[in-house]
């Protein structure tokens, strides 16, 4: 699938006009209404920006296909490089469990969190108050 832009560190416009939301991340907030920008959210989305803006993604579906919002919820790829796993890894994004999506991809997540939790990446190097709920433990969440 083409990539139009980036709404978001976790939102994609596909060239078709289908919003696609990376299933079991969440970005900082850089466009939500009545939000500020959040911390280190500039940077996820320009991590996602560089990584797959106007070029083509593969999405790979793992549970439910759309969110309350209408958008579809998908893993998005770039060849073999996984852009949840990077934000991830880079302190750019947090797990989601709340998401019905596989143990296994949750798994790789929580070890890519995990990593960059201890290198104090990203969201990592901010003192907990200001991470905006980051640590929310497995399981279900309240939703942002």
């Amino acid at each position: 699938m083409r990539v139009r832009r980036v709404v978001d560190g976790d939102t994609l416009l596909l060239k078709d006009g289908t919003r696609v939301r990376m299933i079991g991340i969440d970005t900082p907030e850089t466009k939500k209404e009545g939000t500020p920008v959040q911390p280190f959210g500039p940077e996820a989305s320009e991590y996602t920006k560089k990584f797959c803006e106007g070029g083509t993604v593969r999405l790979v579906f793992d549970g439910e296909r759309h969110d309350d919002y209408g958008r579809l919820l998908a893993h998005v790829y770039v060849g073999d490089q996984f852009l949840s796993e990077e934000l991830i890894r880079n302190g750019l994004a947090r797990v989601l469990y709340r998401h019905p999506y596989s143990d296994v991809m949750k798994d790789r997540f929580r070890a890519a969190e995990n990593a960059a939790k201890r290198a104090k990446k990203g969201i990592w190097s901010l003192p907990p108050d200001k991470r905006r709920g980051a640590e929310l433990p497995p399981g279900p969440a309240i939703d942002f």
